[in-house]
């Protein structure tokens, strides 16, 4: 274990030099990945005449990779040396940011590149995310694993605090290229963090084939009940509820007509709720009932998810979407925890990895159903699917409330009925939730 420096007991995590030296430099790294988010967002948007269905190809382009290759990068992430992997993702990342700067001010894009250059950072995100997840264990002991994993939440969730709201000034002043840069340069906050890392546990040598590590892996999930039903409630939460950020374009510029800064206030909301969940679940270090904290969250978040897309003020949205962070965030961090907590470190990098996947692909993924989805709801429902769904929101007066909104309509009601699928997810699985508690051995059931 590294050594450690005098810190505040209340964040114990950060008592651990390593641990501290990773947090650091993700907090900037994840501040130029959301001011990147921002801009190709913003992008794809407007040059394609603000079609909300290329935002779910901008979602799909990442989703295909960080859906499918998480698996593959978990089986190499426990044959390696993690934080070597870490140095060629970060760099790959870094370089594919730069040429995409390059592009805008060349005034070469096209929304293929964007795509593109999504996809490819996906790719290197499948192998990157499974190693940042598997490595948190190895920097700090068991009884601050909850700590760490809230503190590093922070650095995503954090910097979608201020990246957004940066990026929603630079992109109306400077444009979205100085997005791209800023992003490149923040890369190397972590490479100099991996750089400056000591006393890393060995890596022990693995003697199985590729293919029995992976499918190893998925013994140990379907053997571990408890495990699958949280990898199966947030794949759900993730395609139904948390895909809901790749429409916020449509309400910042269709709905409530506040523009790129509006766009970005918007991110910046859920990053400061995010960030307010994140850092309260760091000071419950000693908290065991971790399945009754994930039901009320899990409500709260649709709760409040419906009531922001249904709002027709922009402030009360950002209020909203504020609640909207915190309730997600404890709610996916809460899973995490359950998972971190009952794994192995022999099989952690390919049991994180199956995470990664939902966490991240699968809202991507989801966020080009939700974006066809609205455009179906946005007119008259032409498919058994969407005729059924209409008949829900009619029953519950979102149609009527709705009909004044034009196309923008469509995403409004999407949102509505993604919540109102995880809610009753979460109220079926309840049950099973809520005796959870924090175990007092790894690997338990």
């Amino acid at each position: 274990m590294a050594a450690t420096s005098t810190k505040p007991a209340r964040y114990p995590a950060l008592r651990h030099r390593n641990f501290t030296l990773i947090w650091t430099g993700l907090i900037v790294s994840n501040m130029g990945t959301w001011m990147q988010n921002v801009a190709q967002s913003w992008l794809i948007y407007k040059m394609t005449g603000n079609d909300a269905l290329f935002l779910g190809y901008l979602g799909l382009s990442f989703a295909i990779p960080m859906t499918f290759l998480p698996p593959i990068g978990g089986v190499i992430v426990d044959r390696v040396d993690r934080v070597r992997l870490l140095y060629f993702t970060q760099s790959g990342a870094a370089i594919s940011a730069a040429v995409m700067a390059v592009f805008v001010w060349a005034g070469w894009l096209q929304p293929w590149h964007i795509l593109l250059v999504s996809f490819f950072q996906a790719l290197l995100l499948a192998f990157d995310n499974p190693a940042r997840q598997s490595l948190i264990p190895e920097l700090v002991p068991r009884t601050d694993l909850l700590n760490a994993l809230s503190l590093n939440s922070a650095t995503y969730t954090g910097a979608a605090l201020v990246g957004p709201a940066i990026a929603g000034i630079l992109l109306a002043l400077t444009g979205p290229a100085w997005l791209y840069l800023l992003n490149a340069v923040s890369y190397l906050a972590v490479i100099f963090a991996l750089f400056a890392m000591r006393d890393m546990p060995p890596r022990p040598r693995r003697t199985t084939t590729m293919r029995e590590a992976l499918f190893g892996g998925v013994l140990f999930i379907v053997q571990h009940k408890l495990i699958l039903l949280m990898l199966i409630l947030s794949a759900l939460a993730a395609v139904f509820g948390r895909s809901y950020q790749q429409l916020l374009p449509v309400f910042a510029d269709d709905v409530w007509q506040v523009g790129s800064g509006g766009y970005g206030q918007l991110l910046s909301a859920v990053g400061g709720g995010a960030l307010i969940g994140a850092f309260a679940l760091s000071s419950l270090s000693n908290f065991k009932a971790h399945g009754r904290l994930m039901v009320a969250s899990g409500l709260l978040f649709c709760l409040t998810l419906s009531l922001f897309s249904l709002t027709p003020w922009f402030g009360w949205g950002v209020v909203l979407l504020t609640i909207v962070g915190v309730s997600t965030t404890v709610f996916t961090t809460m899973i995490s925890t359950t998972i971190q907590l009952r794994t192995p470190n022999e099989v952690r990098g390919r049991v994180m990895s199956f995470y990664a996947a939902t966490l991240i692909g699968l809202p991507s993924f989801g966020s080009l159903g939700i974006a066809a989805f609205a455009r179906s709801l946005a007119g008259d429902a032409t498919t058994p699917l969407s005729r059924a769904a209409l008949a829900v929101l009619n029953g519950l007066g979102v149609t009527q409330a709705t009909a004044g909104l034009g196309g923008a309509a469509g995403a409004v009601r999407a949102i509505v009925l993604g919540a109102l699928v995880v809610a009753l997810v979460i109220l079926v699985a309840a049950p099973s939730l809520l005796p959870i508690r924090a175990p007092t051995v790894v690997g338990g059931d």
